[in-house]
């Protein structure tokens, strides 16, 4: 029972994981490709859509872990079935095309009650589909891959090539996006300083600190998590490392092209992305067992 809770938790942790970082990529992508800030604002669908830098929605990725565990929950039963088949992502996929896209019990944007009655146009229902369809895609093949690879013959579980150790360093490294966000929104709060999203976000020097940051964040994963693998450093000391590296990197990086923040801040906001990266470090690696 307590084997069967500890796997159905690292699987909850996957899908969560992923839920987060294929929304927020193709949210990102297919927002700016479609313009979804000016069609938001257009007749009918303002009243069904909030604008695209509410505060409200600003708060949308932070709930994707939420989704990704209700996932989690809904595919434990089915788990068996999508990973011994062949094609289990598409079988995954089917499920989110059929019953979360294409026939909800909801007249929801997109899908078939969507369109017969509610009052959005014809346009919006076929508009969303490229980012929803990729989504869910994306989400289906990197889950089934991933739980896959525990069951793979002759490779121990916390054996990985390059590019898988690769792969999992990145998703890890985008999921501390999350972290820089919370830290950040602190610290405004705590300097008094209110933040205009809309020039944040179209700010490249602003982004790029964090492009920056994402870099040696994976660098450091790879590095950090064979270490923890082989039980040569702890928890504990990954957590500080990274606590470091998140701090120092934004500091330095807006000493030399813009203004540097207070040290006090910049502790603070490297605090979160730390915690987040160990914990997914934490559900994505497994130690080697001890000997004897």
């Amino acid at each position: 029972m307590k084997s069967n809770f500890k796997e159905f938790l690292s699987f909850a942790g996957k899908a969560a994981l992923v839920q987060t970082i294929t929304y927020f990529i193709f949210g990102l992508l297919m927002s700016n490709l479609f313009g979804y800030a000016r069609l938001f604002q257009q007749e009918i669908i303002r009243d069904f859509m909030r604008p695209i830098d509410s505060p409200t929605t600003f708060f949308g990725p932070f709930i994707q872990p939420i989704r990704g565990l209700l996932f989690a929950i809904g595919l434990w039963p089915i788990r068996k079935i999508i990973l011994e088949s062949k094609r289990g992502w598409l079988i995954l996929w089917g499920f989110f095309m059929i019953f979360g896209i294409l026939g909800t019990p909801a007249a929801a944007p997109s899908s078939l009650e969507g369109v017969i009655y509610s009052r959005l146009p014809l346009w919006y229902h076929l508009i969303g589909l490229p980012e929803m369809m990729l989504q869910t895609l994306t989400f289906s093949l990197i889950l089934v891959w991933w739980e896959k690879r525990k069951s793979q013959p002759g490779q121990p579980l916390w054996e990985s090539s390059f590019w898988a150790d690769l792969l999992k360093a990145v998703m890890i490294a985008c999921f501390a996006y999350m972290g820089y966000a919370v830290g950040s929104l602190l610290s405004a709060v705590i300097a008094k300083v209110s933040i205009d999203m809309e020039t944040a976000a179209s700010d490249w020097k602003t982004q790029m600190m964090f492009v920056v940051a994402f870099v040696f964040n994976v660098l450091l994963i790879l590095i950090l998590s064979r270490r923890w693998v082989a039980r040569k450093i702890t928890l504990w000391q990954v957590f500080l490392l990274f606590w470091l590296v998140d701090t120092l990197v934004p500091v330095v990086y807006q000493w030399i092209f813009t203004s540097p923040m207070p040290l006090s801040l910049a502790i603070l906001i490297g605090f979160f992305p730390a915690l987040v990266i160990t914990a997914g470090m934490r559900m994505g690696y497994r130690q080697t067992p001890l000997a004897g």
